[in-house]
């Protein structure tokens, strides 16, 4: 009988052959091509086009599906793949720019973290704060927990404070959704202020406000 051990290193072997066959199949050729015949085939995964549209700044084409990837570790050199299921996890619900790329392993990325929490001091400060803002969200809002979020909405941090308008739309009520209508109101079109504070805080309120019915 095989060990678990024996059993990823031998799923590992499996995706790093099919990685390595998709990216001679797709060699010299743009991946972001619709391509009927690799759509749905192992190692693929269809992309969500309006997601990437709505939520991925980038003036390039659209990819059609995502394609397992080989990738050596940058820490420990490593060969991993970075799948076609992590890769539509990554772009479509976490957002993550459509150029970017996985880089290290999972146990050099835990390592890295825990090296960041132990050895600087206030690295991982944001992270702490941001887990603060999402847990103010579960319930409900006091008079202290109003005023972090007017904080956190006034800090230097973007991404604070949009996880600060997550927070109030997951509270509700006519005064926070009240807020979110007024930013999504004041969004810029175009022109210089395409990447101005005003249209992320708009696209953060748009998301919220949609995704209000899916949290508990």
């Amino acid at each position: 009988m095989k060990s678990n051990k024996q059993r990823r290193a031998e799923i590992k072997a499996r995706r790093l052959e099919r990685a390595a066959a998709s990216a001679e199949r797709l060699r010299e050729k743009d991946v972001r091509l619709p391509r009927p015949d690799l759509a749905f085939a192992l190692g693929h995964e269809p992309a969500d086009r309006f997601v990437l549209e709505q939520y991925n700044n980038s003036y390039g084409m659209q990819p059609d599906f995502y394609v397992d990837r080989p990738f050596s570790c940058r820490d420990c050199g490593s060969e991993e793949v970075w799948t076609a299921k992590q890769q539509k996890w990554w772009h479509e619900v976490v957002h993550g720019h459509i150029d970017s790329r996985a880089v290290r392993c999972l146990a050099c990325r835990r390592a890295r973290r825990e090296f960041l929490r132990n050895a600087v001091p206030g690295a991982n400060l944001l992270r702490e704060q941001t887990d603060r803002l999402r847990a103010l969200g579960d319930a409900k809002p006091t008079t202290q927990a109003v005023a972090e979020v007017d904080a956190a909405l006034q800090g230097k941090w973007w991404s604070l404070r949009v996880v600060a308008i997550q927070t109030m739309a997951r509270w509700g009520g006519e005064s926070n959704l009240a807020k979110l209508h007024e930013l999504m109101a004041a969004r810029p079109e175009g022109g210089r202020r395409y990447f101005a504070w005003e249209r992320v805080a708009a696209d953060a309120a748009r998301s919220a406000l949609m995704n209000r019915e899916r949290w508990p």
